[in-house]
């Protein structure tokens, strides 16, 4: 079995316009990893996850998943997309159905399969979205947080591999943020091979394995998190700041209150932590949790 679950191998998409939307992409996913892919409106996130499924097929360059080339047949992108599912930042894009239980059991019934093992599948999602309360709810009704679920209950209920998520947390408030970001984890723990979009550094910093920074169409810097944010030239330059804990971990050094040697933390509970031991002083939480005290 290939050690990468998907390849891109000098991927290119020009528009009808002529925007040249992906230049030369070379990408790899290893399975099971959760990465993030940052960069601002027009950098080619949207575009290169609808290569990763087949929607849209590259005019130059290769993918690969799990190690063969996509074929753009109608069998070969039917196996393509029941094995690599796109969660769309808005779900009302995706949501169709009267009821949540008949959206869910939409995709497997077409897949032909018996009705026992959609009904299992179905049952199986809305446990791991947490949403068996609203199966009889019409879609429409529910909060936009709910349908965000509902949206990747439809993508489990197809057994995918690999689930894309496009900006997941757009327009969620910081709490529902956090909890979707909780169940992305608890996706990926059961083995699944996760990729996010989004805007948010501090999100990304601390959630992904590896991420990637796209900027015009084109890959500036990928790696894991500790590493891509050590070099801010190429952060700047894709408009984008750097997580707050890599900002405060810099200004931290430069007053002499962290050890030199002082890894980037990936939570603040490792920043506390770091500065809890150093001999400048005590390290306290303040009452929300982000504010810092330094105590004599």
């Amino acid at each position: 079995m290939a050690a990468f679950i998907l390849e891109t191998e000098a991927v290119e998409y020009v528009y009808p316009d002529g925007t040249q939307a992906l230049r030369k992409i070379d990408m790899a996913v290893a399975k099971g990893q959760k990465v993030a892919i940052l960069g601002s409106n027009g950098a080619g996130k949207s575009t290169l996850f609808l290569h990763l499924n087949g929607i849209l097929r590259p005019a130059g360059g290769k993918i690969r998943y799990d190690g063969r080339e996509v074929v753009y047949n109608a069998a070969g992108l039917r196996e393509l997309r029941t094995r690599v599912g796109i969660v769309f930042q808005d779900p009302d894009s995706q949501l169709f159905s009267a009821s949540v239980l008949q959206e869910i059991s939409f995709g497997p019934l077409n897949l032909g399969l018996e009705k026992r093992e959609v009904k299992e599948r179905v049952l199986k999602a809305m446990s791991e979205t947490e949403i068996e309360d609203l199966a009889d709810k019409p879609t429409h009704m529910l909060s936009f947080g709910q349908k965000k679920r509902v949206a990747i209950a439809d993508i489990l209920a197809m057994m995918p591999e690999v689930i894309i998520f496009d900006e997941p947390t757009a327009w969620l408030d910081p709490r529902h943020a956090r909890e979707f970001m909780q169940l992305l984890d608890h996706l990926a723990a059961a083995g699944r091979t996760i990729i996010i979009s989004t805007h948010d550094v501090d999100i990304a910093y601390a959630w992904a394995d590896n991420i990637l920074i796209m900027n015009h169409g084109q890959i500036v810097a990928s790696g894991v998190p500790t590493e891509v944010f050590r070099h801010p030239d190429s952060i700047i330059a894709a408009d984008l700041a750097l997580p707050w804990l890599v900002e405060m971990h810099g200004e931290l050094m430069r007053r002499d209150w962290l050890r030199p040697d002082a890894p980037l933390p990936r939570s603040k509970e490792a920043l506390f932590a770091s500065l809890g031991g150093h001999d400048k002083g005590k390290i306290t939480a303040g009452t929300t949790g982000t504010v810092l005290r330094v105590l004599p």
